[in-house]
């Protein structure tokens, strides 16, 4: 089995690394094989004459041309697929992935494919499970406690603002002082990722839009049983 991921950012990656990880571990006596394209962002769907052969460094930008790229590649492997892992931020998740499939038959993708969509994002499956992040955060148990018990389920929220502020001794408002730039914010999400996917627990997280991505994966392998 191989599976093909492309994922906005490196957190993603490492994310999606870390949850794999322990995926496989539950499934000792099947061969699971994968590899993680990360992006610099989401970037948007482009239209006109030259949208077949964008170079970006952006997921939803080079989705078309890397979508016919893999569906060549992998369409002469055996049980091989294609995820895209990514986030909805404020759009509506369904009109979202009625569009993500419309680009697909566009481009006339055969192969096994599938769009994971984090809602609001990715942070909302490091959100989901609570103790996962206090075991990665052992002296902020309260902090975490107090601020996870007003955190709605995969709600646009300001996901990754809402762990910032809990995971910062002096707040959202102190996190973004230390932190001023994107690329600041871009390292802390990779650091959050890799400390509390370590922590996850793959079968008991509340994130619908993470069970929904864990119950992706269990199809593919249910063939191979």
């Amino acid at each position: 089995m191989f599976i093909q991921f492309l994922v906005e950012d490196q957190s993603g990656e490492k994310l999606i690394d870390a949850v794999l990880a322990k995926f496989k571990l539950e499934k000792p006596h099947i061969t699971i094989e994968y590899q993680i394209k990360s992006y610099k962002g989401i970037g948007g769907l482009k239209k006109g004459p030259d949208v077949q052969n964008i170079k970006s460094q952006y997921l939803l930008t080079e989705l078309p041309k890397r979508m016919r790229a893999f569906n060549n590649t992998l369409g002469y492997m055996e049980n091989a697929s294609l995820f895209i892992v990514l986030d909805n931020d404020t759009r509506n998740t369904d009109d979202f992935k009625n569009q993500l499939s419309t680009v697909a038959k566009q481009n006339k993708v055969s192969i096994d494919h599938v769009f994971c969509i984090a809602v609001e994002e990715m942070e909302a499956w490091l959100l989901g499970d609570r103790q996962a992040i206090k075991d990665a955060y052992p002296r902020l148990h309260n902090r975490i406690d107090t601020k996870h018990s007003n955190y709605k389920q995969d709600s646009i929220c300001g996901t990754w603002e809402l762990l910032a502020d809990m995971l910062t001794k002096n707040g959202l408002n102190g996190f973004r002082k230390e932190h001023p730039t994107a690329m600041d914010v871009g390292k802390c999400k990779g650091i959050w990722a890799e400390k509390i996917g370590k922590h996850l627990r793959i079968r008991e997280n509340a994130s619908p839009s993470f069970n929904y991505f864990i119950n992706e994966l269990d199809q593919r392998v249910s063939i191979l049983l």
